[in-house]
């Protein structure tokens, strides 16, 4: 049986926008790489096309498929690429009626039933982690068994829409193999500018899955127990990515890796002894109320050059509102301790939150400023489904539209419609305000004179700099004429 698995093609100017796609991350689809190093371990023959990285047109995508026959295709799916992976599915029915269509990722998984309904050319969602249900689903046709014994799908039956009974989530992820790198063209994969120091190419590393937090704007779809890989199988992966593919850098991927704090200190220890650290560095996402001061200092000797912090909002009413769950001065601390053990800080930042209004934002803008991170990232918000934010919002008027294409958090630089717009705010001031945001935190003389300081030290980083100095000079005076109050 012949499986393929596909990465929908979703260009970085759809995501976003024409000015800011040169800095965007053309990241590994690393669902589909567990799913086909487990598909393997059982014996099966797997592609996986990466329709978006390689820049496949439609037409070209449908020529692939004209030129082989699979069994059954899988696609993910996240809500931005909801026309990308419907027209996929259009194509492989048009060119292959017999091959089984399965979907899964985030979107699927939080609207199993209105997926089946809306795209007809789709037979099956797989919801949640996609391991053992994929494997399932092969096996089940291969011995043409009854799909409802399948925990963890929806599927058509008759003219029924049928959904099963969630799945468990794997408690030991070691039962999954190191992902099926050799399935992807490597080559061709970078991570946000913000998020690489030198070359663009850092692959990432997930040590765990699962997030305990309950933040409203975030869709758990790997549950809420924080479940990591052994650190034995970590480095491993680490060692397969120094010698196979001669990476300098990783990005190590948990929702918070420090929540363990005995785990990532063990991992750090290993990293060291390895003399791993001494080979690569690494780039991860924590929490401020999971980090500590001798966590910092274990993470610095491990090579840890980077840190990304949810911080979401200057506003604590905002924060509260959201669900955080920290504090302001929880915040301004742990940066400052991060800076002490010399770790860039890379700062996240929603704009237009519920019942945000105008001088809130601007506090959040001016936050940033003076928590005066290495890098800032300020997203529109956006309900997206499975989170606590849509069910809170989706039958009110705040949320303008259905159109999941829109749901984009760099709407201020793509163009198009805003599916969420809070009351008393509009469209245009949120699109500008995304903008404003960049521009006051990046076009300060310190920052100014701190990226000129770095980009002396290679000719790619000068050129990542000069380029986003040059890309925030584009905005017009009058995406600067809002008022604060």
């Amino acid at each position: 049986m012949k499986i393929l698995l596909v990465n929908p093609p979703l260009s970085l100017e759809a995501r976003y926008g024409s000015k800011m796609k040169k800095f965007g991350a053309i990241s590994e689809p690393m669902g589909l790489a567990y799913i086909a190093s487990f598909l393997e371990k059982k014996g099966y023959l797997v592609r996986i096309l990466d329709a978006a990285v390689l820049g496949m047109s439609l037409k070209d995508v449908e020529q692939f498929l004209k030129d082989d026959y699979f069994d059954i295709i899988g696609v993910t799916m996240l809500t931005p690429a909801y026309s990308a992976a419907l027209n996929i599915f259009k194509i492989i029915k048009k060119v292959s009626p017999r091959t089984v269509t399965v979907c899964g990722g985030p979107h699927p998984t939080a609207l199993p039933k209105e997926t089946l309904e809306e795209i007809k050319e789709l037979d099956i969602v797989c919801t949640g982690e996609g391991e053992h249900t994929m494997y399932e689903i092969v096996e089940f046709l291969e011995e043409n068994k009854d799909f409802s014994k399948i925990k963890g799908i929806a599927f058509r039956q008759d003219d029924k829409i049928v959904i099963n009974a969630p799945r468990l989530y794997e408690k030991n992820l070691d039962n999954f193999p190191i992902p099926a790198r050799h399935l992807l063209p490597v080559d061709k994969y970078s991570l946000t500018a913000s998020r690489t120091s030198g070359g663009r190419y850092c692959p990432t590393v997930i040590v765990a899955r699962g997030c305990p937090f309950r933040c409203a704007f975030c869709y758990r779809i790997f549950g809420s127990t924080f479940r990591h890989h052994s650190i034995e199988r970590i480095i491993e992966e680490l060692k397969l990515l120094i010698n196979k593919y001669q990476a300098s850098q990783v990005n190590l991927e948990a929702d918070t890796i420090s929540l363990n704090k005995k785990f990532l200190i063990g991992l750090c220890d290993a990293i060291i002894s390895n003399r791993i650290n001494k080979k690569i560095k690494w780039t991860c996402e924590s929490r401020v109320d999971a980090m500590d001061e001798d966590v910092l200092k274990k993470m610095k000797e491990a090579a840890c050059w980077q840190i990304s912090y949810g911080v979401e909002s200057g506003v604590q009413r905002l924060l509260d509102i959201i669900l955080k769950g920290i504090r302001l001065e929880q915040i301004e601390r742990i940066f400052k301790l991060t800076k002490k053990h010399r770790i860039s800080i890379r700062s996240f930042f929603m704009l237009g939150l519920p019942t945000e209004t105008r001088e809130e934002s601007y506090q959040t803008i001016e936050f940033s400023k003076k928590l005066n991170a290495d890098w800032a990232q300020f997203t529109l918000t956006i309900p997206y489904p499975g989170t606590y934010l849509y069910s809170l919002v989706k039958d009110s008027e705040d949320l303008k539209n259905r159109n999941w294409d829109e749901y984009n958090t760099w709407g201020g630089w793509k163009g198009g419609r805003l599916p969420y717009v809070t009351k008393g705010r509009t469209e245009e001031e949120l699109r500008e305000l995304q903008k404003i945001a960049f521009y006051r935190f990046y076009m300060r003389p310190k920052i100014f004179f701190r990226f000129l300081r770095k980009s002396l030290s290679s000719f790619s980083e000068f050129r990542k700099i000069l380029s986003g100095f040059l890309t925030l000079l584009t905005i017009k005076r009058k995406g600067r004429s809002f008022k604060k109050t």
